[in-house]
């Protein structure tokens, strides 16, 4: 069986350390190796898992286009990596930003509200949700936090509301930490699901639930490297109660069509 893990971060040298303890600290799990793309491929390759998506996160609007050139520049050494940017309300020049992503190689945005500390459906965003459902290009959203509504499911469904054309993808089956109160908000959804950091909260049965809920079509498999061990989670994965051909579609099909790989 072939795998995308279409949730994993990565960071430069100089802050891989600091940057996955952080990382630990926010979900209150401790991260399995540091964050590297080299560390990336070796224990994700070693898992199993053939691409990656790598999801970037800027916690201030000065550092959105720096990320992004990073993000590229890993991207272009090892062609395992499928590159998303990343964006921020604060940013003056969001549009512009948009336009270099949509020339450069970068395949969607990931927009993390509650490390960033604006709301996913903050107003300074909504032209730029304008513009990214023009030109096709999707968002994942973290998305779920018991601390704080920033992220969580009525937010989302608000958003999805307002702008039934921006390609979603909802982290954590929609709702880390408020996993039953995306499942009844978000089941009808014309959105997708990532099955990041949930497995080991929720449980195989109750995981299985929730693709059946969504619908396997619906589900990407990611891992939220370097916070999971990919092949744990695998392992998990392989043993949920659900069909093969879903397991099929969860671990490479959903994902290669929604890339276009």
């Amino acid at each position: 069986m072939k795998f995308i893990d279409f949730h994993t971060h990565i960071y430069p040298e100089k802050i891989v350390l600091h940057a996955t303890e952080y990382l630990s600290d926010t979900f209150g799990k401790d991260a399995e190796w540091p964050g590297s793309s080299e560390n990336l491929l070796i224990f994700g390759m070693a898992a199993g898992i053939s691409k990656f998506v790598t999801l970037p996160v800027a916690m201030k609007a000065t550092q959105v286009h720096k990320i992004n050139e990073f993000i590229l520049g890993e991207a272009a050494k090892y062609d395992q990596l499928i590159p998303f940017g990343t964006l921020h309300a604060a940013q003056d020049n969001l549009i512009e930003e948009i336009n270099f992503i949509k020339e450069s190689s970068i395949q969607g945005i990931k927009i993390h509200p509650n490390q960033q500390g604006f709301a996913l459906d903050d107003t300074r965003m909504f032209d730029a949700y304008t513009y990214l459902s023009e030109l096709g290009i999707p968002v994942l959203f973290h998305c779920g936090d018991l601390n704080s509504d920033l992220s969580n499911p009525p937010r989302l469904k608000k958003l999805i509301n307002m702008f039934p054309k921006l390609r979603i993808v909802a982290a954590h089956f929609g709702g880390w930490q408020v996993f039953d109160q995306a499942y009844e908000l978000l089941r009808k959804e014309n959105i997708h699901f990532d099955m990041s950091s949930s497995m080991y909260i929720m449980g195989l049965e109750k995981t299985a639930k929730f693709i059946r809920h969504y619908g396997a079509e619906k589900i990407f498999f990611g891992t939220d490297f370097p916070l999971c061990d990919q092949s744990v989670e695998i392992e998990k994965f392989l043993k949920l109660d659900i069909p093969y051909a879903d397991k099929e579609k969860i671990a490479w099909q959903n994902a290669a069509d929604f890339l276009g790989i």
